[in-house]
Formats: C-alpha cells, structure tokens, sequence
C-alpha cells in the first residue's frame, strides 16, 4: 500500500525537484563569469569561473551583459525609479512572460540595472512580487487561467480584455499600498 502511494505522488515530486534544479543551474550561468587560463604559448589550459560580484569588470555575467545594455539606453531619472517603473509595467509583463521566466530571468536582469543606478534590490523585488501576482490569474502563460476560461466556457481574450484594466488598477493599488507600508521604499 505505502508503495502505491510513493508511485503516485513520485511524479510530481520530481518534476517539482527537476524545476528547481534547472532554476538554480540557471541562475549559476546567469551570474557566474567565465574567463580562460592561457599559458605562454596561447594555449587554453583551463577555466575559471568567478561569481558575479567577485568578478571584476573585465569578466562580465550574462546578467551583467544585459543589465549593461539597458542602462545604457535607460535615462538616469527613469532608472533612480526603477522599482516604479517595474511597478506599474509588471501586469503587461505578466502577458509575456510565465512566472519562472520573470522571477529567474528578469528578476536578477533588474536588479543588476538597478545596482548600476544606486538602487537598492529589495524595492525591486518587491515591486516585482507585489505587482506581479495580481496579474497571475489573466495571464495566458498560467495553466489554471487557461484551465479556468476552459470550464467557464469563455474566450481567453474575452477574459484578458475585460479583466487587463480592473487587474492594472489593482496592480497599482498594490504598489502604493506598499509604498504607504514602507515596504516599498521610493
């Protein structure tokens, strides 16, 4: 009996623990830098992998690279307020992206442009997080939205459309509200 019970939960115990897996070999290769040992004659003698913030800057992350990009191009008053503009921008992300990819690819992305602009991680986090999941359930990239319009019998635009600006609002109510708590600082 117990036996049977193993077997029928195993599968999504491990498809859980595979999913964290792969995010956490993610984020390795997301902030880890790279750089090649050469002896004297030119020739690669071995790898040297140095974490993102005890890697200097001639031995940039993948997340460094990108964050680079956009500061570049981003203006400085836009990016001193960086959490804001995540803030108000998370709902219309939350239809492109599925969870995982804007917790484990954008987040850290965002976080490094937010350090190059003096602003701290945690608001950016929370603007993430907070404003985010209000937009969880209209999300197209959710499979309980896609499950929910399913049983409901109704058109997943149909639902995006009549939901998108009560869920912003709500989204922007959030932030605020954060604001007000002082767990969003400005």
């Amino acid at each position: 009996m117990r036996c049977c019970l193993i077997n029928l939960h195993a599968g999504p115990a491990l498809m859980m623990c595979s999913t964290l897996m792969g995010a956490a070999v993610l984020m390795g290769v997301l902030t880890t830098s790279f750089n090649f040992d050469v002896n004297e004659a030119g020739e690669v003698i071995g790898l040297v992998a140095a974490k993102a913030k005890d890697a200097s800057p001639d031995l940039p992350s993948v997340v460094r690279c990108l964050a680079g990009i956009v500061e570049s191009i981003l203006p400085a008053a836009i990016g001193q307020h960086l959490p804001l503009v995540i803030g108000i921008l998370s709902v219309p992300l939350a239809l492109a992206f599925d969870t995982d990819s804007y917790f484990y690819g954008m987040l850290p992305v965002i976080i490094a442009i937010g350090e190059s602009f003096g602003v701290a991680a945690l608001p950016i986090a929370v603007a993430m997080v907070v404003c985010r999941n209000c937009a969880t359930f209209i999300s197209p990239m959710v499979p309980a939205t896609l499950l929910g319009v399913g049983l409901a019998d109704v058109d997943i635009k149909d639902h995006i459309k009549s939901s998108f600006l009560y869920v912003w609002g709500f989204s922007i109510l959030c932030m605020i509200f954060a604001i007000v708590l002082g767990i969003m600082p400005l």
